[in-house]
């Protein structure tokens, strides 16, 4: 009788293991506090499901190759991050499960996450996506030094002529370097926004040689070149703008909340002195929008638990995030609990913002963003003009977007 007893249960344990469904997520690694967020989102998920149990699988290194090789072998995950910069690429390779029967199906709220975010991550009117947090650009002001050298604070109402009057009054006033700009072309991208410029026409191909565009990248470049309020981090001995802000090797910089969390961690004592404000505008408003979403493959054979996974990574998941990564939350329910007043000018900053993603007829911009980062380099060093920078573009740029 015992034997027939524990055969029984034998049985039953095993129907019952079978019955569990494991989801696999994956990413890549984050840094301690991002790491220890997604293992409490997970403990909390598994202790509440028992016929689905999620699995972190993070990919060190690169990231989006190993990603595309794995689902091109039909080992991927379930669910997956897909950073806003690839997102095309990835939506034009069909490796991405359409969400919006899932979202109609079940009523998902859909409508409580920005605008802007739910666009980010929709292609051919389908959405891939939902994002798991996002960041805007702002600019950093040292108030010290702005009080120190008797010059007005920049404001969020303040232009892109504004802000170079400040900072010429701090130059002549005896302050070396009121500004630090990247060679980064996603930093250039608000400034040819708010110029009234695009990125790209409506057939896709380039517009940074129409005349806005140009106009922006001139004087993107003339705040280092011509006016000389303004030099590379590394000229400074930094390794990126927010270490040359929380250094205090210069007055301004524009930044996203990253910033924020390295000066509170690293340079304390940086934060008492810190404003921060909308970046300027001209002919309109303008800022940056990274993010990244979570997605869920196409080719996955428990596509209704991923569903209920990333439902939960979205919401209760995102609370989490939120709160012990010190990410902004996309949610507009979530956001509105995110109490931390230095942080509200990154979330007012996501109505006017665009996404870091340049449509292109392939969906790759890498290649063109290497290129047009290494012309920048070459501006602010003087090696070529601003008419060479644009020839280039115009003669290279279809080649540069292709696979």
């Amino acid at each position: 009788m015992k034997k027939l007893v524990l055969s029984v249960l034998m049985i039953l344990l095993v129907v019952s293991s079978f019955s569990v469904v494991t989801i696999t997520i994956t990413g890549w690694p984050g840094n301690p506090a991002e790491e220890a967020a997604i293992s409490e989102i997970v403990q909390k998920f598994n202790a509440s499901h028992q016929d689905i149990q999620v699995r972190w699988d993070p990919i060190a290194g690169d990231y989006k190759q190993t990603l595309m090789t794995r689902l091109s072998g039909g080992q991927g995950p379930d669910l997956f991050y897909v950073d806003i910069y690839v997102f095309e690429e990835l939506a034009r390779a069909n490796v991405l499960q359409q969400l919006d029967l899932y979202i109609s199906r079940d009523k998902f709220d859909i409508d409580d996450f920005y605008p802007n975010l739910v666009e980010a991550f929709t292609f051919n009117d389908r959405v891939y996506g939902i994002a798991k947090d996002f960041s805007t650009l702002a600019l950093f002001y040292n108030k010290e030094i702005f009080d120190k050298y008797e010059v007005a604070y920049p404001t969020s109402n303040d232009t892109w002529f504004d802000l170079l009057y400040k900072a010429t009054l701090l130059k002549e006033r005896g302050y070396e370097t009121p500004m630090s700009l990247a060679a980064d072309f996603n930093r250039l991208i608000p400034v040819i926004h708010s110029f009234g410029g695009r990125l790209v026409k409506e057939d896709l191909s380039t517009a940074l040689t129409e005349k806005e565009a140009v106009a922006a990248l001139k004087f993107y470049i003339d705040l280092a070149s011509k006016y000389e309020v303004a030099l590379l981090p590394t000229t400074l001995g930094a390794g990126w703008l927010g270490d040359a802000y929380a250094k205090e090797l210069t007055a301004m910089v524009m930044e996203g909340p990253w910033a924020l969390g390295y000066i509170r961690e690293e340079f304390p004592n940086v934060e008492t002195k810190t404003g921060i404000v909308e970046l300027p505008g001209l002919v309109e408003k303008s800022s940056m929008i990274y993010t990244v979403a979570w997605s869920m493959n196409r080719q996955s054979p428990h596509k209704n638990e991923a569903w209920e996974v990333l439902k939960f990574l979205v919401t209760e998941g995102q609370e989490i995030f939120v709160q012990k990564a010190g990410v902004l939350g996309s949610r507009q329910s979530i956001a509105s609990k995110d109490t931390d007043p230095m942080k509200k000018v990154f979330y007012d900053s996501v109505a006017f913002g665009y996404p870091w993603r340049v449509p292109t007829p392939t969906g790759i911009f890498a290649k063109a963003d290497d290129y047009i980062n290494s012309l920048l380099n070459d501006l602010f060093a003087g090696r070529i003009t601003i008419e060479k920078a644009v020839d280039t573009i115009e003669k290279n740029y279809d080649v540069w977007v292709k696979p």
